[in-house]
């Protein structure tokens, strides 16, 4: 392209795009070897603002393109085209988490400056499923959710999916998976009119319902059925996997290898979280100590990043409680795949996996199983609680209290982009 005027160009390839496709950003100016600085910023499902910034400077032709163009300055480093996305923080806090969990399209703005003088900008909209997906909330038989399917007449695989603590409801994720040819229900379980407050007895006869619903879909295959759980909801879905034997995979995501009791508010209660048949689902009797509460509040008031991992490190130490609470993976009836971010500040998620794997030795489905460890990756770094070419969390601060999860956005962002790429394998092998 020839530049025949002085105004700069922004060049965005393609501009209205899914969030899995790569970008092309090349900025035409008529001025050789200058520095000008662009200015990224977007919104999340809580209206929270997050933004990056990275300065370049132009080649011999007065051009910058991100994609063999590293930047001089900035909030990341390396040639990298999607970096002005993945390196976004919260501007309203030290540490914010960016939340995506509804399927709404992600809008972005480019602004260019040179020095503090604004020069142009440019707007582009990521998706997470086009036209031919649709989409329905559905509030019957006590389920509360949104399920995502082709438009297109099939016969589809179906997948369920469960967040943790935090009442997230995979939304986005869902649809994801179902512009790949699947079926696919985003569930709450707490949170939500008509359900419990928090994990607190939550019978896992509700998933069973769930899977009910997606089976007696006409567009479903009845025999191939997938479950898809984060955090607590990990536990969830290895729970249902074990005790309803319904499903043909089962991907937990920061998982954990034994039962933890209800959490109400983020704050663990001495109640069951799970109920089979009416009756408590055995649970882990985590201690805090007055150390803990200590230590907490130290953080607090002189306003130091927390990690909550030191005192779920101590309690598992009890290895009769952890034996008497461990989750019976070897028993599921089906192949598994699990993420665990060896940074992870919520949980033990690697020690909790590589326990799982010790359990799944003699697994049938040893040779299908995976157990994926990402090197220095937090608490939401892979799918469905983290998703590629977005702002990546680390942490997130409220009332000058900053909870540690885990990771570098960097790193994170690499996970979210493997763990996707990952399930789709997984679900794959094991769906179609």
């Amino acid at each position: 392209m020839n530049i025949v005027n002085k105004d700069v160009v922004i060049d965005i390839q393609p501009k209205n795009s899914s969030i899995v496709e790569s970008l092309s950003m090349k900025i035409y100016t008529n001025n050789p070897s200058m520095k000008y600085r662009i200015v990224t910023t977007t919104k999340d499902d809580q209206n929270k603002l997050f933004s990056s910034s990275a300065t370049f400077i132009t080649d011999e032709h007065g051009v910058i393109d991100l994609a063999s163009q590293s930047p001089v300055e900035g909030d990341y480093n390396g040639v990298d085209p999607i970096g002005l996305m993945w390196s976004m923080k919260c501007k309203n806090k030290k540490e914010g988490m960016y939340v995506k969990h509804t399927s709404k399209p992600v809008e972005v703005e480019f602004q260019m400056y040179k020095g503090e003088q604004f020069i142009t900008s440019k707007s582009m909209t990521r998706t997470f499923y086009s036209e031919d997906v649709e989409k329905e909330v559905i509030e019957e038989n006590s389920i509360v959710g949104t399920v995502y399917y082709p438009k297109r007449a099939g016969h589809y695989p179906a997948i369920l999916i469960v967040g943790g603590s935090d009442a997230s409801v995979h939304e986005s994720a869902a649809a994801m998976l179902a512009s790949k040819g699947y079926v696919v229900l985003a569930l709450a379980y707490f949170g939500r009119t008509g359900l419990p407050k928090g994990i607190e007895n939550i019978p896992l006869e509700y998933v069973d319902r769930s899977i009910q619903y997606l089976i007696s879909r006409s567009m479903v295959d009845k025999n191939k059925v997938g479950i898809i759980g984060h955090s607590r909801g990990s536990e969830l879905a290895l729970l249902y996997a074990l005790h309803f034997q319904k499903v043909k995979a089962v991907i937990a995501v920061a998982p954990s290898a034994v039962v933890f009791p209800g959490v109400v508010n983020y704050q663990p209660v001495m109640k069951p979280a799970w109920t089979v048949q009416g009756s408590p689902i055995a649970y882990f009797k985590a201690k805090r100590t007055v150390g803990d509460t200590c230590s907490f509040f130290y953080h607090w008031i002189f306003r130091k990043p927390y990690s909550g991992l030191q005192p779920i490190k101590r309690n598992l130490q009890d290895e009769k409680q952890f034996e008497a609470n461990a989750i019976p993976v070897q028993d599921i009836q089906a192949p598994m795949m699990f993420f665990a971010g060896t940074d992870d500040h919520i949980q033990p998620a690697a020690f909790f996996t590589k326990r799982m794997e010790e359990q799944l030795q003699h697994h049938p489905f040893k040779q299908r199983n995976r157990f994926i460890y990402h090197e220095n990756a937090g608490h939401f770094s892979a799918f469905p609680s983290a998703l590629p070419n977005l702002p990546q969390t680390t942490g997130d601060t409220n009332y000058n209290m900053t909870m540690v999860f885990g990771g570098t956005k960097k790193v994170n962002a690499k996970t979210a982009q493997d763990s996707w790429e990952q399930t789709l394998d997984f679900l794959k092998e094991n769906l179609k």
